[in-house]
């Protein structure tokens, strides 16, 4: 059971959470990402650098059925096809590829330390009816690269759809036979209890909320079995450097210091988030651990020294953006009683799932909360704090962050470039493009005697929450 549908399953364009999730189960790339977020061989059984990290070559296995060409071929499509893909702006210095023999080989302007991870973004399919592979498809029905197809093919299915295997097993891990999937979709929080309850679905990901996932755990650990690991889904408020209000510094910081994160963490989310000290990385330095403390009072004094004083028990209006998913909902009502405390009034407007995405992509925000998925290097931040690059939703821009970024993505010494990230890091904690939240953690709930899932450890669960490795255990 998951929470929505997919947006949409166009390996091209798919941007939604879910969508990459499911994704992930039905077509392969050149390398995949493990349950520990390390990359691994996937259509590909090795690569290395050269050219001082200015190419990459990848072999492909021989007697594969995607050879090398047909590789080479689906790489340029995403890289240069129409429409373009919002993956690219994950590659900013790929400029061609090439194959020969059984062997592709990428071409930058520029070394890319992430490129091996990020190439899991770009995933290998047929559209029914085209010789070319990763050609935009529209609504046509995609030929499948991975373990599991869907039948029959859904572009966007709406309350349910049905996977099968592909293949028998994993070559990597033959003694495990692929089961079929039945994959249902449920928004509202309390009809997903009670097709628990009902013993309607065998196992759930991250669906519930944290209230529901505790009061299950403790009144009917009978029937469930509950698989918690941690994570590195990382939650956050954005601001729009667009808008008059919020683009003054000391708005920000204002608002950061008047929402009390340990608070909501101790009282609402128990022990099911971390409250995020940084960014990103929990392992920077004493000085960033808790760069936002909950200070209403400096609060009051920043709103007044940024020229908004309060009136009439107000200072001014702030509207915020949220869907009806229950944790979120719940979070933004809270955000609105503690910002009350220092005369900011928050207004919610509540649109569904799909339009929230859209408006996200365009700008179309002044305040929102959102969640990075699969957090595993510094590429995160070239991606959302980059001037120039689309996932910057906010439009932040700080040249010498442009700079920072720009030599970091180059840099192939881990060391050099991790002091640079955190560098970035430290210059956002001051700025405030994003007010970070807390890492969420992972949590399975799976019906005791379900077949697969009963043999399913913390391990096995990705630090991502994404479903692959977890029902294709490799």
């Amino acid at each position: 059971m998951m929470d929505r549908p997919p947006v949409s399953l166009n390996p091209r364009s798919t941007v939604d959470a879910n969508g990459q999730r499911l994704n992930a189960l039905m077509f392969r790339a050149l390398t995949r990402i493990d349950a520990d977020l390390n990359p691994q061989p996937d259509l590909a059984q090795s690569w290395k650098f050269g050219d001082g990290g200015k190419s990459l070559q990848f072999l492909i296995p021989p007697n594969s059925d995607i050879t090398a060409q047909k590789m080479a071929q689906c790489l340029e499509t995403y890289r240069a096809g129409k429409p373009i893909s919002p993956y690219m702006g994950s590659f900013p210095n790929w400029l061609s590829t090439e194959a020969k023999g059984n062997a592709v080989t990428l071409h930058f302007s520029k070394p890319d330390p992430y490129v091996v991870r990020n190439l899991t973004l770009l995933r290998y399919f047929g559209v029914q009816g085209q010789e070319a592979p990763c050609i935009e498809p529209g609504n046509a029905p995609l030929i499948t690269s991975g373990p599991y197809t869907q039948n029959p093919w859904q572009s966007a299915p709406d309350s349910e759809m049905f996977l099968k295997p592909a293949v028998k097993s994993i070559a990597s891990n033959p003694s495990q036979t692929l089961r079929p999937l039945h994959i249902t979709f449920i928004e509202d929080d309390n009809t997903r209890v009670l097709k628990l309850l009902r013993g309607d679905v065998d196992a759930t990901l991250n669906t519930l909320s944290v209230g529901k996932t505790d009061w299950l755990n403790r009144t009917h650990s009978d029937q469930f079995n509950y698989i918690q690991r941690d994570s590195v889904r990382v939650g956050y408020v954005s601001f729009n450097f667009r808008d008059p209000i919020l683009k003054i510094q000391k708005v920000r910081q204002a608002i950061a210091h008047a929402i009390d994160r340990e608070l909501i963490a101790h009282t609402k989310l128990h022990d099911y988030v971390v409250v995020a000290g940084s960014l990103l990385y929990p392992s920077l330095p004493e000085s960033l651990s808790t760069p936002f403390a909950y200070d209403p009072e400096l609060s009051k004094r920043l709103l007044d020294e940024a020229g908004f004083p309060m009136k009439d028990g107000k200072r001014f209006t702030i509207v915020y953006k949220t869907t009806p998913v229950r944790e979120g909902f719940e979070q933004a009502l809270i955000f609105r009683d503690m910002l009350a405390k220092i005369g900011v009034e928050l207004t919610l407007e509540m649109v569904e799932p799909a339009v929230y995405l859209a408006s996200v992509r365009k700008g179309n925000f002044q305040m929102i909360a959102g969640v990075w998925l699969g957090v595993a290097d510094g590429s995160i931040l070239y991606r959302t704090l980059y001037s120039k690059n689309a996932d910057n939703r906010g439009a932040y821009s700080n040249p010498a962050v442009d700079a920072i970024l720009e030599k970091a993505v180059g840099e192939m010494d881990d060391k050099k470039r991790i002091a640079e990230m955190q560098e970035v890091q430290r210059i956002a904690a001051d700025e405030l493009p994003y007010f970070p939240l807390f890492f969420w953690g992972n949590g399975l709930i799976v019906r005791k005697g379900a077949p697969f899932f009963s043999d399913l450890k913390p391990k096995d669960l990705s630090l991502s929450g994404a479903l692959e490795p977890t029902l294709i255990l490799r």
